[in-house]
């Protein structure tokens, strides 16, 4: 989550102060800086005698690194090829001290001091309302501009810097004083006196491999991201809350009145969307009655009549022709439903034959979809008593 949320919010401007421990004072030295994309921007750099004179001249906004050096602070080479160096390393109790190691050409320099001495700096420091988000042990760190400077032996504090094919080789005491050597470090003239905090400043943002140092602190630079995220975070959302809320407002009133006029129209529009359906609902049921009384068909079924009655043989007699019969026996105040498509025939013959060519000559009419004889028997008088129904297509 915080590689997520420093990587939106991150810290872009930074103090970097250098505290110089004497026998019985402190001096202290300040490097203000900006990151602009990939660049570090120096922005100011000032030293101060005591730490009254810090306070009145130093912002406490802006996220703080600390760096200790002088009295106190001792300095190791530690070579792990040696045994008697190994053996040191390895009696060390961590959790006492702190420090900050550099991996030099062939051995490891460590810059470390009483976890006391730094833990009463920092605790100083946030008293008085300073953010402080990392903290350093010594001038070892100056190492880390000779890319940019490029010179064999570079002075930080009371330290010389030796390197060898670009790597720190070799730590001793200074014989000329730092304060009066400059490097040029880019743009930047940089003196001896800041050159452990410049290098502090390109650890922090660049994060050297070849850096290690305690965590015993408890540093805050976590906070101070989240804290940064939080407030512009924040500001963002009041902004858009207010801005929602005005708008909501206006639209609120806006959609108000429009919703008056809408519920107007609605009452017309039921009423006339209400007359519509009645209208539909009456058509459908007249369109439904005319398809059943055959009317829709493209033939009247007294056509089909017509072509029945046009090819009866003289010998036989009629006695009822029904188009479109009830379905049902009809009863009172009951709808009355007619069997459409249909055609029932009854009658009587002497000439059994002659009805048997009448009938083969009705299954040749291509109107005739089915052709049904529902009874057909001699009575006393010895005629051929007939029920015939006949379907018609297409109707």
């Amino acid at each position: 989550m915080f590689k997520v949320v420093s990587k939106i919010f991150k810290i872009n401007a930074l103090q970097v102060i250098g505290i110089i421990k004497k026998d019985d004072f402190e001096e202290y030295y300040v490097l203000t800086v900006r990151r602009r994309n990939d660049k570090i921007q120096l922005t100011t750099k000032a030293s101060y005698a005591t730490f009254e004179d810090l306070m009145r001249h130093v912002s406490v906004k802006l996220p703080v690194v600390l760096l200790v050096e002088g009295k106190g602070v001792l300095n190791k080479e530690v070579d792990f090829t040696k045994e008697a160096d190994i053996n040191w390393y390895k009696n060390i109790d961590f959790n006492s001290i702190c420090y900050t190691s550099i991996k030099g050409l062939k051995s490891t320099f460590m810059s470390f001091c009483r976890k006391g001495l730094v833990s009463d700096t920092k605790v100083l420091f946030e008293q008085n309302g300073f953010q402080v988000v990392d903290l350093y042990v010594g001038s070892l760190l100056s190492s880390l501009l000779y890319p940019s400077v490029n010179i064999d032996t570079i002075v930080s504090g009371d330290l010389a810097l030796g390197f060898t094919a670009g790597k720190l080789s070799a730590v001793n005491r200074a014989d000329a004083p730092h304060h009066n050597i400059q490097y040029q470090v880019g743009e930047d003239s940089i003196p001896g006196s800041f050159m452990a905090l410049y290098g502090a400043v390109v650890d922090f943002f660049v994060n050297s491999g070849d850096v290690s140092r305690s965590d015993l602190l408890s540093l805050n630079k976590e906070e101070v991201v989240y804290k940064k995220a939080f407030e512009r975070t924040g500001v963002t959302i009041l902004v858009v809350f207010f801005v929602t809320l005005l708008t909501s407002y206006f639209l609120i009133q806006y959609y108000g009145t429009q919703n008056v006029a809408y519920n107007l129209q609605k009452v017309y529009s039921a009423q006339s969307y209400q007359a519509t359906l009645d209208l539909e609902k009456q058509r459908d049921q007249k369109k439904k009655l005319l398809a059943e009384s055959g009317f829709l068909s493209k033939n009247f079924m007294s056509y089909y009549a017509y072509e029945i009655i046009r090819g009866i043989p003289s010998d036989i007699v009629l006695d009822r022709l029904a188009v479109s019969p009830p379905s049902k026996e009809i009863k009172v105040n009951s709808k009355l439903l007619l069997d459409h498509g249909h055609i029932m025939l009854k009658g009587e013959t002497f000439d059994e034959s002659s009805f048997n060519n009448w009938i083969q000559d009705l299954k040749q009419m291509k109107w005739l979809k089915h052709f049904e004889i529902n009874s057909l028997k001699k009575n006393k008088q010895n005629k051929a008593v007939f029920d015939v129904t006949i379907t018609v297509k297409d109707v």
